[in-house]
């Protein structure tokens, strides 16, 4: 699981690094629920969950774990010294607006959302900020207060990852690229190892993907970048093919249909404004004629 990069606020920053600290953990979904039962079984500090329509699984974890679940914001958040902010993306800044005049100012809010990178920022200036991702996955930060925040999921185990002079929204920035890549990718995996097995032949399609191994997936990602301008027009004959043998066995191919669109559109663009030469070997200029053909 690669948990959605969060906004983080404070007023002014906490220096009591290890005192106990009770923790806010705002929407009880299976994002909530992870962190709440992580802090409850730690017991070095104490979760407290707000939900206000908690379902069977949110219940059942307050009950168990002896967790306060509130249905909203009120004056319980004075005690609260972290929020974690754990509901949905469209959810994100009415959660902050409603959260802010319950906080104390030294309080850290730690926004685990899928917000888009401008709601973050938003959120970082309504209430300060940090970006990561995910109770013992691995997290991603950015933001002033990112060091001291992440320090709590480091005592849950996490692998944590600040990013260097980042702003707010980089890290949910980040996360929505990471999805492009892997959701398009589970996309193709699952049309082509379907149609693999149903040829029984998935065995040896691992074998023939074995370069990409050995090149590194960002290398692989890199040389596919800067050949795809060269090569647009043979590959999109080639995805045809590739779409008509998924046809022939009776199954879907949404993938291969909308990618040969993206060929398509590159093979119109290099015939009507022909890329420099260097953009067949440079990934840098490769990406910055793509970028400047991308709305063609």
């Amino acid at each position: 699981m690669f948990v959605t990069p969060p906004v983080i606020t404070r007023h002014a920053l906490s220096t009591q690094e290890d005192k106990h600290m009770n923790i806010a953990i705002i929407g009880a979904g299976e994002v909530g629920r992870t962190y709440a039962k992580a802090v409850a079984e730690q017991s070095a500090h104490t979760a407290i969950l707000c939900d206000p329509y908690p379902n069977d699984k949110a219940l059942r974890l307050a009950s168990e774990a002896g967790l306060e679940l509130h249905r909203q914001a009120g004056p319980w958040l004075a005690a609260a010294d972290r929020v974690w902010l754990c509901v949905t993306g469209d959810m994100a800044l009415p959660a902050c607006r409603d959260l802010l005049s319950h906080l104390r100012p030294a309080a850290v809010i730690v926004d685990l959302t899928t917000a888009a990178p401008a709601d973050k920022q938003t959120a970082f200036h309504l209430l300060g900020a940090i970006a990561l991702t995910g109770a013992a996955t691995p997290l991603l930060a950015a933001g002033s207060a990112g060091d001291e925040a992440m320090r709590d999921f480091a005592d849950l185990g996490a692998p944590i990852r600040v990013l260097p002079q980042a702003r707010p929204g980089d890290a949910a920035a980040l996360k929505l690229l990471r999805t492009i890549l892997t959701k398009g990718l589970e996309a193709l995996a699952v049309e082509c190892l379907v149609a693999a097995e149903k040829q029984g032949i998935r065995a040896e399609l691992y074998e023939a993907m074995s370069d990409v191994d050995a090149a590194g997936f960002a290398s692989f990602l890199d040389m596919l970048v800067r050949t795809h301008i060269q090569h647009s027009e043979r590959r999109w004959h080639e995805v045809r093919r590739a779409e008509a043998q998924l046809t022939s066995l009776g199954l879907p191919a949404t993938m291969l249909s909308a990618s040969q669109e993206v060929f398509a559109r590159t093979t119109r663009s290099a015939a009507q404004n022909p890329p420099p030469g260097v953009a067949t070997t440079d990934v840098n200029a490769a990406l910055k004629w793509l970028e400047s053909t991308s709305t063609d």
